[in-house]
């Protein structure tokens, strides 16, 4: 409690307010009071950061995209070959959707 007896006393001094130690005291608990409940009076207790949620999505994206291993049916081109008798063409990998990773 001396921190904010302290805060208090020099404030009062400041704005040129004299005050007993016991006047002082009771302010400067208060003060403190209403230090603890400031995050719950405006919600910042009850309200969740956005970004805290953000960084989460991205942690979770980042851990698939580390997992990911070089797609073995394109050898990791994204594209298949397919040739027959009369005609070649060329596709997008159906098993890695053209990325050239795979989930392992």
């Amino acid at each position: 409690m001396d921190y904010w007896a302290e805060c208090v006393s020099e404030a009062l001094d400041e704005a040129g307010i004299t005050a007993t130690p016991q006047q002082i005291s009771m302010v400067a608990e208060y003060v403190s009071g209403a230090h603890d409940n400031y995050g719950m009076a405006h919600g910042h207790d009850c309200i969740p950061n956005p970004l805290a949620g953000e960084v989460k999505q991205l942690k979770t994206a980042l851990d698939i995209e580390k997992r990911k291993v070089v797609c073995p049916d394109c050898r990791g081109t994204g594209t298949v070959y397919s040739t027959g008798p009369y005609h070649c063409s060329t596709s997008q990998c159906s098993s890695c959707r053209g990325d050239g990773k795979v989930t392992s």
